[in-house]
């Protein structure tokens, strides 16, 4: 195919692509979130929870979700607490099966954030603390803590370790693993050398210092007070499944090889078998909740996520609970008779990661030229037709007191507007500033993505967009997702899109975690290895601004953000829908709305079957 074909074709299908998703993102439900914090009774604590209530408006728009991640909690007293189902009259017994992506490539599960991990394992492990999957309220509670103090100047938080706790492998659990296992989560070089740990960056930015730990307590130091809110969100964060500290040991810190029958957790299921169709997981008969599994096995059956081969498995009931259907498939999802669904929000931060570490990208002129010419919505526009995504905030999602813009308003802005001639011309004169005046050609680039369809979708029109604008070439090159993160984490790239889950409704901590420095190496998310002194600096003054003065605090940070360009954001939210049987029993009501990722789903712990 000739140059002048291959650009006709590539135009062709950018506007093909462009229009359809357009198309498939009209009329959608746009999700209000507003937060209100009440004091409520928990057994024999009292803890704050947040209540979500939530607005549904049409609008013939790209979807927009506005949330806040706020999580409020009491400090409680000694306690013995257990979860069980709020149904009086449930039944024990048989095997529920869900859908999640898979078979894994490993089992490190700090390595990677997919839901083919952590919807597949959030079985077999116990945490620190969790949240109360059985409403949407989703309140954080005791598990392996079963209770915790913070002293006076918010600095440290001691915990007290569940007695008569068992590893499935029969060794009984200590402070010891609990601090184990965050060490390898905060601190992986306490194991070993080129560990990845994908949530490290929420305890980061919080300023962990140090754990200690005895046989039933362990001990959190912070260099600096974090949040209620930020400190809640690392001990409950989805990664922190805990494990022996013998095994960390034994692995030097890597669950690449390990035999799941032999290395796993003390959770509510025991590992059976994995094959290349599915994950199965039995009771676990020795569980320290008394109450708790309901369930006899959860078989996790592989499905790519947004395939019409998932959708078909959910309408012909193959699946109890499945989730992740392409957003084009809901209504006929919906039609099915009683089905139940959940919508859960995704605080996903999607953006473009440029290789700031080496040429061509370690000359801001270069990011700048693609920043003119490649539009984020149309990124986020190809990705709706399988992933629902919100374009809007710019560098900071809306409704978090800081610089924001709405979609329309970035419409008319340079960067995130479709890009004009004049911002073509701007590029092309940034290249050429560069050493690249038209003519000269220009580095073919490494554009490596995920395996998966809007991945694929993304980096392609991401392709397209660059030869169209600028007739500079690239190369996609699709991974899968075991090896993403240590392909970018070695610098093996160009360009390539990334997301990161934020907990925290907090930029100096999300944000600065993918563009900033933390103790003069790049943060945990900066894949990009970009580094600003001034920008480390405007974070700084952001997270010690009052709240009055937070907003003004951001202006400064945003307009350096707009030029320096260490990444090119997309989309700062998202959402999913989990649906379910009416034999499915446990989960959060049917039209329930909440905030999370893989552990407010696939617990399963106080889920049962009315069969």
């Amino acid at each position: 195919m000739n140059q002048a074909l291959k650009m006709r074709f590539l135009i062709t299908a950018l506007v093909a692509t462009f229009i359809l998703a357009v198309s498939a993102a009209c009329t959608t439900e746009v999700e209000v979130v507003k937060e209100v914090i009440k004091e409520v009774p928990v057994e024999v604590e009292v803890i704050k929870e947040v209540v979500k209530e939530v607005e549904v408006v049409k609008e013939v728009e790209i979807e927009k979700i506005v949330e806040k991640l706020e999580i409020v909690v009491a400090t409680p007293g000694p306690v013995d607490f257990y979860v069980e189902t709020l149904d009086p009259n449930h039944k024990r017994g048989g095997t529920l099966k869900w859908a999640s992506g898979g078979p894994v490539a490993h089992y490190d599960y700090f390595c990677c954030g997919s839901m083919n991990w952590h919807g597949t394992m959030h079985t077999m492990y116990d945490k620190l603390l969790r949240h109360d999957t059985r409403t949407a309220d989703m309140t954080v509670i005791p598990e392996i803590g079963t209770s915790w103090e913070r002293s006076s100047d918010g600095k440290t938080y001691t915990f007290q370790i569940r007695d008569g706790v068992k590893f499935h492998s029969g060794e009984e659990l200590t402070g010891h693993d609990v601090k184990a296992t965050f060490d390898r989560g905060v601190f992986p070089e306490t194991f070993g050398e080129g560990l990845a740990s994908v949530n490290r960056g929420v305890m980061q930015s919080a300023t962990l210092k140090e754990i200690t730990s005895t046989d039933s307590e362990v001990v959190f130091n912070f260099e600096e007070a974090p949040t209620m809110t930020h400190a809640m969100a690392g001990f409950t964060d989805f990664s922190f499944m805990i494990s022996r500290k013998a095994d960390w040991e034994d692995t030097n810190g890597s669950f690449k090889q390990i035999d799941l029958s032999k290395v796993t957790g003390t959770g509510p299921f025991k590992f059976v078998e994995t094959t290349a169709d599915h994950f199965l997981v039995e009771a676990n008969v020795d569980y320290w909740n008394p109450h708790t599994p309901y369930l006899d096995r959860v078989e996790t059956i592989y499905f790519s996520p947004f395939t019409p081969a998932l959708t078909a498995a959910g309408q012909t009931n193959m699946l109890d609970i499945f989730q992740a259907t392409a957003p084009a498939d809901n209504e006929k999802v919906g039609a099915i008779p009683q089905i139940s669904r959940n919508t859960v929000l995704w605080p996903f931060y999607w953006h473009i990661l440029f290789n700031a570490d080496k040429a061509p990208f370690n000359d801001v002129r270069m990011r700048q030229a693609v920043a003119l010419v490649v539009a984020p919505e149309i990124l986020v526009n190809g990705m709706n037709q399988s992933l629902g995504a919100t374009f809007g905030g710019g560098w900071f999602p809306e409704g978090m007191g800081v610089q924001a813009y709405t979609a329309d308003q970035l419409r008319t802005q340079k960067y995130w507007r479709e890009p004009t001639a004049e911002d073509i011309a701007e590029a092309k004169a940034l290249l050429a500033d560069a050493g690249y005046p038209e003519g000269t050609p220009l580095p073919k680039l490494d554009l490596p993505g995920r395996n998966n369809k809007f991945n694929t979708v993304v980096v392609e029109l991401i392709q397209a967009q660059l030869l169209q604008h600028l007739g500079w070439e690239s190369e996609p090159r699709m991974v899968d997702v075991g090896v993403w993160r240590e392909i970018k984490a070695a610098g093996e790239f160009d360009m390539g899109l990334n997301n990161a889950l934020y907990s925290v409704p907090a930029p100096e901590s999300f944000v600065r975690d993918i563009t900033g420095t933390c103790g003069d190496v790049p943060c945990n998310f900066n894949l990009g290895k970009f580094k600003d002194p001034v920008l480390d600096g405007l974070f700084a003054e952001l997270k010690a601004a009052a709240p009055g003065d937070r907003y003004a605090a951001s202006i400064p940070l945003y307009d350096q953000l707009n030029t320096g360009w260490p990444i090119l954001p997309m989309t700062q939210a998202g959402r999913n829908i989990v649906w379910f049987y009416p034999d499915v029993k446990g989960m959060p009501a049917n039209g329930s709305t909440y905030a999370g990722f893989a552990e407010k789903i696939s617990r399963f712990d106080h889920v049962w079957l009315d069969r």
